[in-house]
């Protein structure tokens, strides 16, 4: 004679289906997008160690190098940043790592041109895409480095008269390491 279920022998069943179910969605989940902390930067120190770094004539301002984390219009991105001091000159590097889709696509906008106030032209810097620019009347200039789609390096000089100091700054920056990193 066959006996009705039981109320615990229906719930194991349920519990038993429910964590086969969940293990199985998560195991989906696991393999298929792979763990969140795998993508990019895990430690805002390690963007950091990218900029401590010396570039003769130049001293680090107090509280440099330093690191934080930036809210932008699609979502949140690490920046490391460091400047440098000369006499009224300074030197600012920035490492953005994260949604920074944005200001890529803003920065791959800028035109190319050269006249008496300036320039703008496309370039190559260790082998990675980038944009330098120079404005004569105040006397700054930017060279902004696309490393990866995920991370771009933006520069800045002022009271110079030439972008010499970004080229010779970001020559000592290894961004191939840099790009294998933020991967």
């Amino acid at each position: 004679m066959a006996t009705a279920p039981t109320p615990q022998g229906e719930e194991m069943k349920i519990f038993n289906r429910r964590f086969i179910w969940v293990g199985t969605l998560a195991l989906v989940l696991f393999v298929g997008l792979g763990p969140a902390s795998q993508a990019g930067v895990n430690e805002p120190e390690e963007l950091v160690s990218f900029l401590r770094i010396e570039v003769p004539g130049w001293q680090v301002k107090e509280g440099f190098p330093r690191w934080e984390r930036v809210k932008g219009k699609q979502g949140t991105y690490l920046e490391a940043q460091i400047i440098y001091t000369s006499g009224q000159s300074t030197l600012t590097a920035v490492i953005m790592e994260g949604k920074v889709d944005d200001e890529i696509a803003q920065v791959k906008g800028f035109p190319e041109s050269n006249n008496e106030r300036g320039y703008c032209r496309k370039t190559t810097v260790q082998g990675f895409q980038a944009i330098e620019l120079y404005e004569k009347a105040k006397k700054t200039g930017y060279l902004f480095i696309l490393v990866a789609k995920n991370c771009m390096i933006p520069l800045e000089d002022t009271q110079v008269d030439s972008t010499k100091p970004l080229t010779d700054l970001i020559s000592r920056i290894d961004l191939r390491r840099l790009a294998v990193l933020v991967k």
